[in-house]
């Protein structure tokens, strides 16, 4: 390698990188290249603009810088040539930058350390991945409601423990997953807005003495603002914790769904059919037709809690070390992609999914789930606390598994007998009603209970939801933002 590839040749370096530094850090760097590469361009736009409104660049280099700055825009990171021996995208970028423009290109670095241009890339590598991650969480909760909405009267029994609980409808317990799923749009709303404040014309640390236009820079490349303190700016690790905060809360949503799919899809169950194109068949078992696709979400949801982890890990050190970005430069956007794609998957699953409602709702009427109801009965029509009904209760459930039969007044009567309680008659009827899921369900009148009333109008609220917040994010002011900086810096320049 000549002493001039590589970054302080022949100045403050006598040697040129080891090649094991080239073979490991250098080259986990290059690996962030296909993400950070749009957004130095978009970068170097933004400080050659402070430049030339500085008088600090003539508008004759100017235009010369922009003329290579938009030929290397124009190129595709996966096909370049980057070199771990001259260093990171950024040294990379350099060198490519002095092919086309010679010794003007030096002034594209002044008044600007590489943590910024990388910053700034990195922020619009993640800003643009954001809001497409919006859309795609967007369409999901509308796929659960719209799913739910169809379901809104299909009878299932309702888990804890994966053991029976009480009679619910399947629209209520895809609502359950509905709500997570908004307030997650909400989690990736506030990381968008830390994400899109400007880094750009901070210098270093402490500020630049150039008269850096940082509100100009901020504007060219669409963000709320700056970020106000220069050495913030510079390495603030709570704008990475903050978006995988936020993936890593819908991961969660998504684990979950999967999981149960997983176990509703198995034999056992028998609760749902997934569609073929979501699954696969067994290498040596032909009879097999396996939930890939769940088993896929819950994968990535993990995989997504230890690249939180291991971000939020690198963070734990002295300020002013680039610990903090060296590895998040790669690990966030590419989490965000992930995501992205593992929402479409779910909501491609759950739209396609065929639920065996008979069987639901056959379970429903299963498992004593209605002894809840009977302790409520006994507690208000014989006015005993409910611990005692609890106990009554209880009993009546054991002597009936015993005896494989449902619970009526006898049998509530008998079961106070052997607790030494005088039981105050009940009446039958409320008991037999007790029996029926589609009564228990109708009995659920509270905000946001399976009763067709509460669910009516949890369904509306999020379906509205839904609408707006697929409008929101569809028709962002930031789509297109590529397209439009190159024209408005030529304004500059010109």
């Amino acid at each position: 390698m000549e002493p001039t590839d590589y970054l302080g040749a022949g100045s403050r370096l006598q040697g040129a990188p080891a090649v094991t530094l080239a073979a490991s850090a250098f080259a986990h760097e290059l690996r962030a290249a296909p993400y950070l590469w749009p957004g130095l361009g978009h970068a170097d736009m933004a400080h050659l603009a402070m430049l030339v409104d500085a008088g600090i660049v003539t508008r004759a280099d100017g235009a010369v810088l922009l003329d290579a700055v938009e030929d290397l825009q124009g190129r595709d990171p996966n096909a370049l040539p980057f070199d771990p021996s001259v260093g990171d995208v950024y040294n990379n970028r350099d060198r490519m930058l002095a092919e086309l423009a010679g010794d003007r290109a030096g002034m594209i670095h002044t008044g600007r350390a590489r943590r910024e241009a990388t910053t700034i890339a990195w922020q619009l590598a993640c800003r643009e991945r954001v809001l497409h991650l919006g859309a795609g969480t967007a369409s999901l909760l509308a796929t659960l409601v719209g799913v739910a909405r169809r379901h809104r009267d299909t009878l299932m029994p309702d888990f804890t423990y994966l053991h029976h609980a009480q009679p619910t409808t399947l629209g209520h317990y895809l609502l359950g997953f509905a709500w997570p799923v908004a307030r997650d749009l909400d989690r990736l709303e506030r990381a968008l807005r830390l994400v899109n404040r400007s880094p750009a014309g901070s210098g270093s640390v402490n500020g630049s003495r150039l008269p850096m236009d940082r509100a100009l820079a901020a504007d060219l490349l669409e963000c709320d603002g700056i970020v106000e303190h220069t050495r913030d700016a510079m390495w603030a690790p709570d704008m990475a914790l903050e978006q995988l905060a936020a993936l890593v809360s819908l991961a969660t949503t998504l684990d979950r769904i999967a999981e149960e799919l997983q176990i509703w899809n198995t034999e056992e169950f028998g609760f749902v059919e997934l569609a073929d194109e979501h699954t696969r068949t067994s290498v040596v078992m032909p009879q097999k037709k396996n939930p890939y696709g769940p088993a896929y979400v819950r994968g990535a949801a993990r995989m997504l809690l230890g690249t939180f982890t291991g971000v939020a890990a690198t963070g734990l050190t002295a300020s002013g070390q680039p610990d903090n970005r060296i590895f998040a430069y790669e690990a966030v956007p590419e989490a965000l992609d992930r995501i992205g794609e593992t929402v479409a998957l779910m909501a491609d699953i759950l739209e396609r999914a065929d639920f065996h409602t008979g069987r639901m709702a056959e379970a429903a009427a299963s498992g004593y789930s209605y002894a809840t109801d009977l302790c409520d009965l006994l507690v208000l029509e014989t006015r005993i606390d409910n611990r005692t009904a609890h106990r009554i209760v209880g009993r009546a459930v054991r002597a009936a598994i015993d005896a494989g039969e449902p619970i009526d007044a006898d049998a509530l009567r008998r079961a106070a007998g052997d607790l030494g309680l005088d039981l105050p008659p009940v009446d039958p009827a409320g008991i037999e009603a007790a029996h029926s899921p589609e009564a228990v369900v109708a009995s659920r009148l509270t905000p946001g209970g399976a009763a067709p009333g509460p669910l009516g109008d949890m369904l509306d609220a999020l379906e509205e939801r839904a609408a707006r917040e697929t409008r929101t994010w569809a028709e962002h002011p930031l789509h297109g933002f590529p397209a439009r900086i190159a024209g408005r810096l030529r304004q500059i320049v010109t």
